[in-house]
Order: C-alpha cells, then structure tokens, then sequence
C-alpha cells in the first residue's frame, strides 16, 4: 500500500490577490503563507514520509522546504504535481474570469474544457492518475508527501473515490491543508481530506471572502484564505 499525503501549497500573493496564478513563475508565498510553512514544523512533527515530491512552482518548494530540512530530507521536484496550465487564464483575476462564456461551462463540465492556449482538465486529471500510479508501482510500501495544488489534490482525491470529473469541483481543499489517500493495486480510500495544518488569524476580509467562494466551483483551487 502506498500513503499519499497531499499538501496544498500555503497561502501564494496569487490567493491574496484573486488571481488565477495557474503556472505563472515568481508567484511567492504571502505573508501569512510564509507563517503557515513554519507552522506545518510544528504540526506534521510525527510524519515520516519515505520521499518528499513537490510541484517544481516556486509556491510549492517554498511551502515544503522548511519541513523537508528538519526531516533532513531532500525535495524531489515532479513536474506531473505540477498546476493546471490555464494558458490565457494565467495571471488573470478570478473575478474578470467569471464573466467569460467558458466559465459557465467550467461550472456544468469541465472535462469537456480546454483553457485557450493550455490544458484540459481530463488532460490534467490523466496527468496526475499517471503520476499517482507511477509512484504506487515505485513505491508500493512507502509513505510519499507531495506537495501540490488546489485543483490537482481534488482531482486526487476526486479519483481516489469514483467522484467524476465533472464534480470533483465539489470537493474543498484549502491552502497549507492535508488529504491522506492509501492506493494499494485497484484499490483506493480517502483516509482524510482538508485537514487545516496552521491555524493562522486571518482577516475579517478574507474570512468573507473563503464563505463567497465555498459555495461556487472556483478554478485554481480558489483565493480563499
């Protein structure tokens, strides 16, 4: 049986901002991201994962890398944990996006989606069962924390239990949160998922925010804090 502990990236500028960061470089850690990333010290202190693989996104390496040098442990960069790339959606705000045709079609099915210029969601969700896969047949007895992003942890999970694609928006996974799943053959279970990591204060503004966004489908993982 292989574990996958599913680490969404801590709070980015592009969350802060509203931004569809998709695989936009130079998308850093906030402030309040930076506090979560010495908090998971702090709260994964009794995980032992075999390997540490992350998204090679500056967002992601960052979130990671604190933990991985108390472990002692070497962050392996996997560009199949890689973000969705939304190819003209890159960089734009979530709230200019909403207004575009496709995002009616994003809500009702996004397997049938591709962004202009860019990638699928069945594209991306072939890409990260593959990488799952991979990584079970590597390491079929071994705990694996990955490092990654909002839609591609629902995806992982949405997969783990026979939840389509065109609902896997319905799951929630906020950032600097975990998602345990056990792959074993054909086997698959969702263990925990969304568990929040850094109980970090944040704003009035932002908790506003998190509850307009948790009752739609948000591309990206959503800006929520």
């Amino acid at each position: 049986m292989t574990t996958f502990l599913l680490l969404r990236h801590a709070h980015s500028t592009a969350n802060g901002a509203g931004v569809l960061a998709g695989r936009t470089s130079g998308i850093l850690l906030s402030d309040l991201g930076r506090k979560q990333s010495r908090a998971l010290n702090r709260t994964l202190s009794d995980i032992d994962p075999r390997y540490i693989f992350s998204s090679p996104l500056e967002r992601c390496l960052q979130t990671v890398e604190p933990l991985a040098r108390r472990m002692n442990k070497k962050v392996r960069a996997l560009d199949g944990l890689i973000e969705m790339d939304y190819g003209l959606w890159s960089g734009k705000k979530l709230r200019h996006l909403a207004r575009e045709p496709l995002w009616k079609k994003i809500q009702k099915e996004p397997s049938s989606v591709i962004f202009p210029d860019g990638e699928s969601f069945s594209q991306a969700w072939r890409r990260i069962e593959k990488t799952l896969r991979d990584l079970q047949s590597k390491y079929p007895k071994s705990t694996l924390l990955l490092c990654t992003h909002g839609d591609i942890t629902k995806m992982a999970i949405a997969m783990t239990v026979g939840i389509p694609l065109n609902d896997f928006q319905r799951i929630v996974v906020d950032p600097a949160s975990l998602s345990v799943i056990h792959w074993e053959g054909r086997e698959r279970t969702l263990i925990e998922s969304n568990r929040k990591l850094a109980r970090i204060e944040v704003s009035k503004a932002g908790r506003e925010r998190r509850k307009s966004l948790i009752n739609r489908r948000v591309v990206g993982g959503g800006s929520d804090v």
